[in-house]
């Protein structure tokens, strides 16, 4: 009898044991940190969950984590990314948000446990802003570098090309590097003070780091570029003045509209030739249709021989620049018959 009563006190013992046990185990698990939520930080985030990416194939990671962080069975839950629109922004399986065209659309990041149950879902907004920028600045032409005579002006802003068109702001700075004895820039307007070299940047301004340098070379005013010996010549009337015409046998021309009613000898100089006047050098590779410089055009003399009636015309004309075409000083000559119609 006392042997069975020993065989139950040790059963009973082992019994109450296992019940300590289990309660133990029980306290244990009801005094872990259940998952209460999710956090989730971005750097370009706003209070108001709107995460703004400028320009397209902009990147950005979102940071999660549960709540709180020391929850227990952490192992059990992860995380999914959502784009309620694809062609405005995609997110992949690691939270890396890539901008992919101007709009709006929804970003869903849910907390998923083993059995891919939901337990928690937040709701944020990616915002794309794409804004055309600047992507090439080309001088009339194409060229980088551009030939002037001292006295020149040169408006680069008519001369420019912003590409693409359709960019938001396609407006420029100017910044004179080099050369400020030889040229003076005002907004674009290149004033040609002396002989040298100077260099212009050209900066686009809506901050896409796009610009352009520029080469400005200034030559003395009285130095021939290139000579012409013209072989046929006439004259005709126009409303009171005189057109003369010369040619050579490649085919150059030039039309000089002289201010007066009779071709006399003398000196010929701006207050004489009409701004209209204008050489074509296509023969020579160097411009068709070409105007003279207005503000300084050039002079030329003439001499005539009442005997043998040969005339004799000599001098030089500016050519301002026309991109492709640099600036030029046209040495030129004339002896022959001229027609006078």
């Amino acid at each position: 009898m006392k042997k069975q009563l020993l065989y139950l006190m040790f059963a009973m013992t082992a019994i109450c044991a296992a019940c300590s046990d289990d309660d133990e185990i029980y306290q244990a698990e009801a005094v872990k940190n259940p998952v209460t939520g999710v956090s989730v930080e971005n750097e370009l985030m706003t209070e108001e969950g709107v995460i703004t990416l400028e320009g397209l194939g902009t990147t950005t990671t979102l940071h999660v984590s549960v709540i709180p962080d020391n929850a227990g069975n952490l192992e059990e839950y992860s995380f999914r990314f959502g784009s309620s629109n694809v062609e405005v922004f995609t997110v992949d399986r690691e939270g890396v948000i890539t901008s992919v065209a101007s709009g709006e659309a929804e970003l869903t990041v849910t907390l998923v446990d083993n059995a891919n149950v939901v337990r928690f879902q937040s709701k944020y907004r990616v915002a794309v802003d794409y804004v055309v920028k600047v992507e090439e600045i080309i001088v009339a032409g194409g060229f980088e570098s551009l030939s002037l005579k001292v006295g020149d002006t040169f408006d680069l802003n008519a001369n420019l090309t912003v590409l693409p068109d359709n960019a938001a702001d396609k407006s420029v700075s100017y910044n004179l590097k080099e050369g400020n004895e030889v040229i003076s820039l005002d907004n674009g307007i290149i004033e040609a003070l002396g002989t040298g070299v100077a260099v212009i940047e050209i900066i686009a301004n809506d901050d896409s780091g796009v610009s352009k340098e520029l080469t400005i070379e200034v030559k003395d005013a009285s130095d021939i570029d290139v000579h012409f010996k013209f072989t046929t010549a006439q004259c005709q009337s126009m409303e009171g003045n005189l057109v003369l015409i010369l040619m050579d046998e490649p085919g150059n021309m030039a039309a000089i509209l002289i201010k007066q009613s009779a071709l006399l000898p003398g000196e010929y100089s701006k207050a004489q030739i009409d701004e209209i006047s204008y050489v074509n050098l296509k023969a020579s590779d160097l411009g068709n249709n070409r105007n003279f410089d207005t503000d300084n055009p050039g002079s030329f003399t003439i001499q005539y021989d009442e005997t043998t009636r040969i005339y004799t015309i000599q001098g030089a004309l500016n050519l301002p620049a026309s991109l492709p075409h640099p600036a030029i000083t046209m040495g030129f000559e004339y002896t022959g018959y001229i027609n006078i119609r």
